[in-house]
């Protein structure tokens, strides 16, 4: 890979968009994350594609902390895997399921390409679903310093199913807003449980519906970076 934080790690050909290998796939989301993610850290990328953000966790946390990847699509796990392998990575493991606000079964529908298939509850292709409550009450892995979300309109469902983190308030929240229904009841959730909003370039969002703000990130008030 060319540039950005992982330039001169591994990257298939194909398995992205040509921004991830050249390094400028989403450049002002990858500074924002890098001016939070620690060496240590224990981070979640969900909605990990083929990895473009899992390779860039497993840089920024060093041989102490770990990265889990949370994918759903067998096409994008074998991705998300190849690049582990290629890479390298040990501190990165990969959990083959979508987030939701339960723990069980979901249908999935494939998108037109593999960056946008989604929960889609009558679909006859069935996919594990896990709730990030679930997966920390049960032990499956810690309580996360950082979450990043790109999950095709299923954020506010991973929200709702993550209600004792947002209280306990340990994570920062990376979240790709998919729809004006999602950046109400994911701005809404938020502000509710006390998180200050901004947009990419640092601005607070103070309101509850602000258009055109696709990407956000979020920290729990009081927060120090």
């Amino acid at each position: 890979m060319r540039s950005g934080l992982n330039r001169g790690m591994r990257w298939i050909v194909g398995a992205g968009t040509h921004g991830c290998w050249l390094g400028t796939y989403e450049s002002a989301k990858q500074d924002s994350l890098a001016r939070f993610v620690r060496p240590g850290m224990k981070v979640l990328d969900i909605g990990a594609n083929a990895g473009f953000y899992t390779l860039a966790f497993s840089r920024l946390v060093g041989e102490t902390g770990h990265v889990w990847a949370l994918e759903p699509f067998a096409g994008n796990v074998a991705y998300l895997l190849a690049h582990i392998r290629h890479n390298r990575l040990r501190n990165a493991s990969v959990i083959q399921a979508a987030v939701g606000d339960r723990d069980g079964m979901t249908g999935f529908q494939v998108g037109d390409s593999d960056c946008t298939g989604h929960i889609h509850d009558v679909s006859p292709y069935k996919i594990p679903v896990v709730s990030l409550d679930g997966l920390v009450t049960d032990g499956i892995l810690p309580a996360p310093g950082l979450i990043k979300m790109d999950i095709e309109g299923a954020e506010s469902a991973a929200l709702e199913g993550a209600r004792r983190l947002l209280a306990e308030k340990k994570s920062v929240f990376f979240i790709a807003l998919h729809g004006e229904v999602q950046k109400r009841k994911c701005m809404e959730m938020l502000l509710s449980n006390s998180y200050r909003i901004f947009l990419m370039d640092g601005t607070e969002i103070r309101e509850r519906h602000v258009a055109h703000c696709d990407e956000i990130y979020a920290v729990p008030n009081g927060f120090r970076d």
